[in-house]
């Protein structure tokens, strides 16, 4: 049994690392924005708002033609670290961004997330991290900076 588990999470270990060494995550400050580079000038891309030292994570576009590859996960996970790093507050307005902290949260994000109101309620029930590979990849087509 234990024998198994092991090879699991290496799966999933590795398939995270390819995306990771596929996609690069990039910053732009001036624009608030985390994104990853595409084909045809595609970007799947991260928008946040920032308010002295409080970020609010806005919204994640990931284009159709790649959903389902990891690249919210990446541009999630870059766009916290970033926070964590820079020793910011975080405001998650984007529901993507809600349920993966919800499948993710630890101290360290604790301290920092402000808001909305209901991810800092008791009753806000944790995801199991093993739901962030099944969310969808959202799409915003009036926000998608790719237009």
């Amino acid at each position: 049994m234990f024998g198994a588990v092991p090879s699991i999470l290496k799966h999933f270990t590795l398939n995270i690392i390819h995306i990771r060494s596929v996609y690069g995550v990039f910053h732009n400050p001036n624009r608030r924005i985390f994104y990853v580079k595409l084909n045809n000038n595609d970007r799947a891309v991260l928008l946040y708002k920032k308010d002295n030292n409080t970020l609010d994570m806005r919204s994640i576009n990931v284009p159709t033609e790649y959903q389902g590859r990891g690249l919210a996960r990446i541009l999630a996970e870059a766009a916290l670290t970033y926070a964590i790093v820079h020793d910011y507050r975080i405001i998650l307005t984007c529901k993507y961004m809600q349920n993966f902290y919800l499948a993710t949260k630890n101290r360290e994000l604790e301290e920092r997330v402000i808001g909305p109101s209901n991810l800092l309620s008791p009753s806000a029930k944790s995801l199991h991290p093993d739901t962030i590979d099944d969310l969808p990849d959202p799409q915003d087509p009036v926000n998608s900076p790719n237009k």
